[in-house]
């Protein structure tokens, strides 16, 4: 039973994981790198 529960665990935690890389990449693509380098250029 206790095997059982921590590879419930083991597989939540990287399924957890895999949705924030999935929400890291997301973003990435919705903020585009180019306006941030715009931002840095224009405050300095």
């Amino acid at each position: 039973m206790i095997t059982g529960l921590r590879s419930t665990f083991f597989l939540m935690v990287s399924f957890l994981f895999f949705l924030i890389i999935l929400a890291v990449l997301g973003l990435s693509t919705i903020m585009k790198p180019g306006r941030w380098s715009e931002r840095w250029r224009s405050a300095g």
